[in-house]
């Protein structure tokens, strides 16, 4: 550490340092954009849960404080009493001869030799004085155990650490919950499929950017709690998927659960009191009503591809599309259908999922009102063939379909079986043939 310390205080580094966090939020969270969600490897929750665990240390290590300040330790008191003077017993009086008469001379002698012992007395009495007066000054320890001495039960988290060691800490802690909050904001956009859910992925994105100047902050101890509180949580519903290759509420229950008993540990190790599980307390229950009204997204699961056509063959997942414009391509404007002689229309979509991971979907049918503007829930159609069997890169490819399908504007949402929306797609039916023909297509 002495090493680093004096790399930072090169006038070079201390240019570069100032740049740092930003330079280290932009490509992390660059590098999580372009490779999670993509396909997730076992290799990325390492990583993830060593973000976690190192999170989970710091955040112990910055729970010390001294419980009390002017308290003495039993060690501490056996010390002293240890280093104390030992009192010496009284020597016996030797049997003095026989005093002889005095003179005008020993009397004088005697005299002065008394004045000198009360000198050198009086002399080493300021001396102590002043040596117990430069000793208090510079915080050395008396020897001497107060009356009122407190004896209390010496911990490792009963300490102070030093503004150096504060300061490594803290900044340690910024770097794991940047880093978290990074791959989580990555993870959860991908798999959220409606405005609603979209209201964790803007909370988790404003964290992200807010950790950049929390870093001084993080010496609170409540704060570091409430923090890793919801990142805790959001990691483990992100990673207790892939071990029990399952998704659904009981599963984001026990990782709401799990998080929230982990920081009860941690309060019961910091000994502080009750007050500070208050906000994680409080964070738990709204989470878990948040994931009832279907606004947490249903990660890990990650919209691929979709697309609205006709004329399907299930064998290749190959159908027609109208011709798109330029304007569609780059997604200005709303694919559509026109509909040939009574066709069938098809939705297809394809969903991410990581391997042996199980878990149905449904698709959601809404018509809009053309005297409203507003979508009405027509059809939720889901099948034993839309049962997600996970692994493949591309995704787990699906369809429904609808009968006489009149014209006008729809969406179809790709969604978790009675659960939140993975993605969803627009676009407008006609009747008769599109101006610039078909196109065939595959979902790929």
């Amino acid at each position: 550490m002495e090493f680093v310390d004096k790399l930072r205080e090169k006038p070079l580094v201390k240019k570069i340092e100032k740049f740092f966090p930003a330079i280290a939020f932009l490509g992390g969270f660059g590098w999580d954009s372009i490779t999670l969600g993509m396909s997730i490897d076992d290799s990325d929750l390492v990583f993830l849960l060593a973000y976690y665990t190192g999170a989970l240390i710091l955040v112990v290590l910055l729970s010390a404080r001294l419980e009390h300040p002017e308290g003495w330790t039993a060690e501490r008191i056996m010390a002293a009493a240890a280093a104390r003077p030992q009192k010496q017993a009284p020597k016996q009086e030797a049997k003095q001869p026989p005093r002889q008469p005095t003179t005008k001379i020993g009397n004088a002698a005697s005299t002065a030799a008394s004045t000198v012992a009360n000198a050198a007395t009086s002399a080493a009495s300021s001396v102590a004085s002043a040596a117990d007066k430069l000793a208090e000054k510079v915080g050395l320890e008396k020897t001497a155990i107060p009356e009122n001495a407190i004896v209390v039960e010496h911990h490792f988290l009963d300490r102070e650490w030093s503004p150096v060691w504060k300061d490594r800490f803290t900044w340690a802690l910024q770097f794991f919950f940047g880093g978290i909050s990074s791959a989580l904001v990555v993870c959860y956009f991908k798999s959220s499929g409606s405005l609603a859910s979209l209201i964790l992925v803007i909370l988790l994105a404003m964290l992200l950017v807010g950790n950049e100047f929390l870093k001084k902050h993080y010496e609170s101890f409540g704060l570091n709690l409430t923090m890793f509180c919801l990142l805790g949580t959001m990691v483990l519903n992100f990673t207790i998927p892939h071990l029990v290759h399952s998704i659904g509420f009981g599963w984001f229950f026990l990782s709401t659960m799990l998080s929230f008993g982990v920081c009860a540990l941690i309060w019961k190790i910091s000994r502080r009191t009750k007050k500070v599980l208050i906000a994680p307390a409080v964070i738990s229950v709204l989470l878990i009503v948040a994931y009832l009204m279907n606004w947490v997204p249903p990660v890990p699961l990650v919209l691929k591809q979709q697309m609205a056509c006709q004329n399907f063959d299930k064998e290749t997942y190959t159908c027609d599309i109208d011709a798109p414009s330029f304007l569609q391509k780059v997604g200005l404007k709303s694919p559509t259908v026109h509909r040939m002689d009574g066709n069938e229309v098809y939705f297809l979509s394809s969903v991410y999922a990581p391997a042996k991971l199980k878990a149905e979907l449904e698709y959601r049918w809404y018509y809009q009102e053309p005297s409203t503007g507003k979508y009405k829930l027509t059809d939720k159609i889901s099948s034993s063939r839309m049962t997600i069997n996970g692994g493949r890169e591309s995704g787990f490819r699906s369809f429904s379909k609808k009968k006489n399908v009149p014209p006008g504007i729809y969406r179809v949402e790709t969604a978790y079986k009675n659960g939140a929306v993975i993605g969803s797609s627009a676009f407008e039916v006609f009747e008769g043939a599109p101006e610039n023909g078909f196109v065939r297509d595959t979902l790929r």
